[in-house]
């Protein structure tokens, strides 16, 4: 019978783990777990969003640029002020020649009308510089004293044959008929309350009167030059007359022409655009 002797094995005693293998199984700080992707309907809600704010902000963004483009308007009219005045002081108060409509800016006839001569006084090309040189003033083309940036028609076809006005003289500075015979502003009567300079409807015209000024580019009305200088804003159915297819009563009684005590001078007529009672038929 054989003796089973027992073999007692060395124990090996367990090693502790050193500092950088314990660093070396932790998570690394910069893995992280993958994001999933926004779901359809997450996408749809962040849209909505967005439309609601673009809804609420681009009106007032709107509102904002139009005030910025009614002030531009302003300063355009603060110049042409300043022109007239002195164009008055150099010209014994005469006003200029109006203008010939649908005609070149550079013909003869045009060489001593508002858009020629009084751009000088406040360091501006004249409209027939402007034509020559190809580069007739527009809303796309910059700043000019001679553009209303509120002006409806943006890109105007432009012919150098005929000038387009965004703005342009009264009528009324003349005798009725008769453009060689013009007035003087030392016969203005109510100089406060008396067009002199407007805001034309971006057509072939230099100068226009109460029937035919249909500008209300700035939030119903349009900016106007009044005899004593000063620039205001006026609500088109202060200023406007008889023909004039926006004038409401009572004004829409009132012929453009008729300057009389029961027209342009009528009691309670806000705005004048004859200088003097029965101006249309006076010989200066």
């Amino acid at each position: 019978m054989h003796k089973v002797t027992s073999v007692s094995l060395p124990v090996r005693s367990r090693r502790a783990f050193t500092l950088i293998e314990l660093l070396a199984c932790q998570p690394k700080p910069w893995r992280r777990q993958a994001r999933s992707a926004f779901t359809l309907i997450e996408l749809l809600v962040v849209i909505a969003i967005i439309g609601i704010l673009a809804a609420m902000l681009l009106p007032a963004l709107n509102k904002a640029r139009e005030k910025g483009y009614a002030a531009v308007c302003v300063s355009n009219m603060h110049q042409w002020a300043l022109a007239l005045n002195m164009y008055n002081d150099d010209w014994a108060e005469y006003y200029p020649y109006d203008g010939m409509f649908s005609s070149p800016p550079c013909v003869v006839a045009n060489s001593n009308a508002w858009f020629n001569v009084l751009t000088p006084y406040v360091q501006a090309k004249t409209l027939c510089q402007l034509y020559a040189a190809n580069t007739p003033p527009t809303p796309r083309t910059g700043h000019s004293i001679f553009v209303c940036p509120s002006a409806v028609n943006k890109s105007p076809t432009m012919d150098p044959n005929n000038a387009i006005f965004y703005y342009s003289l009264s009528t009324c500075l003349h005798m009725e008929g008769n453009t060689a015979i013009g007035f003087r502003r030392d016969r203005m009567q109510a100089p406060s309350t008396t067009i002199v300079f407007c805001e034309e409807v971006e057509d072939a015209f230099p100068e226009t009167n109460g029937q035919y000024d249909l500008v209300n580019r700035h939030s119903g009305g349009s900016n106007f030059v009044l005899a004593d200088g000063h620039v205001e804003w006026i609500e088109l159915r202060n200023f406007c007359r008889q023909g004039n297819t926006l004038c409401p009563t009572p004004l829409s009684n009132i012929q453009w022409d008729n300057s009389g005590a029961g027209g342009d001078w009528k009691n309670g007529i806000p705005y004048h655009w004859w200088p003097f009672p029965y101006a249309n038929t006076s010989a200066n």
